[in-house]
């Protein structure tokens, strides 16, 4: 934990002409908050979907300013902006709260994380695709909300929710149509080939710099589209995703 934030606090590439403080800054106004999601976490869970712990030095010196801001005005200092403020994880609202509810947090005993997922959150298990997308496992994810509607009065204290059916916004109503398409031959046997990388992976018998479950996800998509994405020798498919939505469009 100490080599962590020694990394996250790392100011050799910063200048020290004027500090954050010496430019008498009283508010922040930050757009597109979501871009600083990632602000470091520490939990005892182990082995959970849905716990990110990716770190970003912005969102940890975002944070600090905050907490600064925080002492300077009472907890007025701050605002965030977004349209997406939970994209992917419902660990996304307790860092929301850290940046503008810290002091409500430390209130309620709340300030770390295990003991606001034991309050809010629920592990859920069940049977889902491997990521390669050859079979099927078990996962544990932080997915469930309890106590919800505590938890959005403590949220709503501090912010403004506004959907798209509340704020009437003129867009055109979409007509979906969903095709199915079948894999080729060679679609099957590279599925094969992610499944192979993936086992390799997860034995630990391949390094991270050279191939790791992103990477292979990654080409799982970009099969899923075309063949060609991974090998532009290979030939046209007439059934390919992508000729499905030409014939449809």
């Amino acid at each position: 934990m100490k080599q962590k934030l020694e990394k996250l606090n790392d100011q050799s590439r910063k200048d020290d002409v004027v500090t954050f403080e010496e430019l008498g800054v009283d508010r922040l106004f930050i757009d597109e908050s979501h871009y600083y999601k990632n602000l470091y976490l520490y939990t005892k869970m182990r082995n959970v979907g849905g716990i990110a712990q990716t770190e970003a030095q912005k969102s940890s010196d975002l944070f600090m300013k905050c907490r600064y801001l925080d002492e300077l005005t009472g907890g007025r200092g701050t605002v965030f902006a977004t349209g997406t403020p939970i994209s992917n994880s419902m660990v996304e609202l307790y860092t929301i709260q850290r940046y503008l509810q810290y002091n409500t947090l430390v209130k309620n005993n709340l300030q770390h994380f295990d003991s606001w997922a034991s309050t809010f959150g629920e592990t859920v298990t069940a049977v889902e695709l491997t990521p390669e997308g050859t079979g099927y496992r078990a996962k544990t994810r932080f997915a469930k909300f309890y106590n919800l509607p505590e938890l959005m009065a403590m949220f709503k204290e501090v912010a403004d929710i506004k959907t798209a059916d509340m704020l009437e916004l003129p867009v055109p109503e979409a007509h979906f149509h969903n095709v199915a398409v079948k894999p080729s031959e060679m679609q099957k046997e590279m599925v094969a080939s992610l499944a192979e990388r993936a086992e390799k992976v997860r034995g630990g018998g391949v390094d991270s710099s050279v191939d790791n479950m992103l990477k292979i996800t990654n080409d799982g998509r970009k099969l899923a589209l075309d063949q060609r994405m991974l090998n532009d020798m290979l030939p046209d498919f007439e059934g390919s995703k992508i000729n499905a939505c030409v014939d449809n469009i």
